[in-house]
């Protein structure tokens, strides 16, 4: 029996990723920042889980429209 290694191969800016999240997990005594940690190597692993401005046409100038208003509501103080 062969096994295909090249199917265990993996990237090594992903490898260098994941290390750096494991190391920032293991200096942190918050579960919820290892939690974020692990989370972060999930993401890393699937970027396809993340959403992108297609997923919500139009935020982007929603966005830009509330921080105008903001920053005009300061300017008028």
């Amino acid at each position: 029996m062969t096994v295909d290694l090249s199917r265990l191969d993996v990237p090594l800016p992903v490898v260098e990723a994941e290390a750096c999240f494991l190391a920032a997990a293991a200096r942190t005594h918050s579960p919820s920042d290892r939690l974020a940690c692990l989370l972060d190597i999930q993401l890393e692993r699937h970027p396809e889980l993340l959403a992108t401005e297609a997923d919500y046409p139009g935020f982007a100038q929603w966005v830009a429209d509330r921080e105008a208003d903001n920053r005009r509501a300061k300017e008028a103080k």
